[in-house]
């Protein structure tokens, strides 16, 4: 974006003439005017008393705001002007059409989505995950044998160019690309590394899907910020936040694929040095345990992830026949009803849970643990195993924190906060929302 631009964005808030201060934006304007912008993105076209009174702000201060908005750009007035000098005049975003697209390995699929800048979605497009057949051992056809099936990221690619074209189709102009893993996202440039579709060691899947998506290189070429790639707990962490008001540190944590995990602290996601905070999959919790897919001996993974509980409690076959996503259903199910084999299996799973988080809890001190994904409905085993060995000191104060929660946004929960982060990165610098 052009620099002077900057320059003619923001004077001193309460001034209501044309704007003439030359000095950049200082970080109360842009919160302001991101304030101010949320609301139109969410709302709609509104006049100047309406944001004033949404927003909080003075009217002098959303008259200097709307005054320096509108002459950049990023808002419009309506063409029917009700007053002589246009305060009762609605004004919206220019950019209202822009959508944002969000591209997800689910459990059993691929997903891409074109949704609003206020987050409601438009289209789905859904590549379903292939699982290799289990050969016949009378099989003796080579070619059948060797049949290449398309990878995860390929599907996803295919989901993802398909949302594209939805969006150039349509006409709305692409404000957000965001890519959501389970596996941790790491380094400059950044990969994926430990995800269990994409394997343990470091994938570049944004190579991968500008090599393998049509559609992609202009669509960045076009974009306001570059292509974000992001783990799918770190997400869903952002929008079950916003459901728990006045919570600042949360950690979020879901098993339905990988075990994902992600910590908030202080309202900002905890990343960590190496961008390996909260991996919550391989804390070495059993010792003497079996070797697991990232080198290391006794992760949680090996013990408690979605496929070691399903195999145990007989599931594994049915996984294979009707999906990942229907086998954790029929697994609550089989563990509500009191199955033997599907409850020791879940118990087993749940005391290590319970472990991990003796070990996480006190270190990051969150003021609400959110469980996802298909342990919500079982969060009681997971409390039981938690709070067996918590400090009994202070009249036994502390082994009521933190409080633990089932998550309330359900699978989408990752999608949903996507779109929130994406929006909050535009809204903060008023300019890459210029239509």
């Amino acid at each position: 974006m052009p620099s002077d631009r900057h320059a003619s964005l923001m004077t001193e808030v309460g001034e209501t003439s044309a704007p003439t201060h030359t000095g950049p934006i200082d970080d109360a304007h842009r919160a302001q005017a991101a304030r101010l912008l949320e609301h139109l993105i969410v709302h709609g076209p509104a006049t100047r008393s309406e944001l004033s009174t949404a927003t909080g702000l003075g009217r002098g201060a959303i008259a200097g705001l709307t005054a320096r908005l509108l002459e950049a750009g990023v808002i419009r007035a309506n063409q029917a002007d009700t007053s002589a000098d246009g305060r009762t005049t609605p004004l919206a975003l220019t950019a209202s059409d822009h959508v944002l697209v969000t591209a997800m390995l689910a459990r059993d699929e691929a997903i891409a989505t074109v949704a609003t800048l206020g987050g409601d979605e438009i289209a789905r497009f859904v590549a379903p995950l292939v699982t290799p057949p289990t050969p016949a051992l009378d099989d003796d056809d080579p070619d059948r044998a060797t049949e290449a099936l398309p990878t995860p990221a390929e599907l996803l690619a295919a989901a993802l160019s398909r949302a594209l074209a939805r969006a150039d189709r349509a006409g709305h102009p692409i404000a957000d690309v965001t890519v959501l893993v389970d596996g941790a996202v790491v380094g400059q440039p950044a990969v994926v590394i430990t995800d269990a579709r994409l394997g343990a060691e470091p994938v570049d899947l944004v190579s991968v899907l500008r090599g393998a998506t049509p559609g992609l290189d202009d669509a960045e070429a076009a974009l306001p910020l570059p292509l974000a790639l992001q783990s799918t707990a770190a997400a869903a962490a952002h929008a079950e936040r916003a459901e728990l008001p006045g919570v600042d540190d949360v950690l979020f944590l879901s098993g339905d694929g990988a075990i994902t995990a992600a910590v908030i602290s202080d309202g900002r996601p905890l990343i960590g040095a190496h961008g390996l905070a909260a991996t919550f999959a391989h804390l070495p919790v059993v010792q003497g345990g079996v070797r697991c897919d990232c080198g290391q001996t006794g992760c949680l993974a090996t013990v408690a992830a979605s496929g070691v509980v399903l195999e145990r409690a007989g599931l594994a076959e049915f996984a294979a026949a009707n999906g990942h996503a229907a086998a954790l259903e029929e697994l609550v199910a089989r563990v509500d009803d009191g199955d033997d084999r599907a409850r020791w299996s879940w118990l087993d799973a749940a005391l290590w849970i319970g472990r991990a988080l003796q070990v996480v809890v006190p270190t990051v001190d969150p003021t609400a643990v959110v469980i996802g994904g298909y342990w919500a409905p079982l969060l009681g085993d997971i409390e039981a195993a938690f709070r067996a060995n918590r400090p009994t000191i202070g009249g036994g104060a502390l082994r009521a924190i933190p409080t633990l929660a089932p998550a309330r946004l359900g699978p989408d929960a990752a999608l949903v906060g996507a779109r929130r982060q994406a929006r909050e990165r535009l809204v903060a610098d008023p300019l890459l929302l210029v239509g």
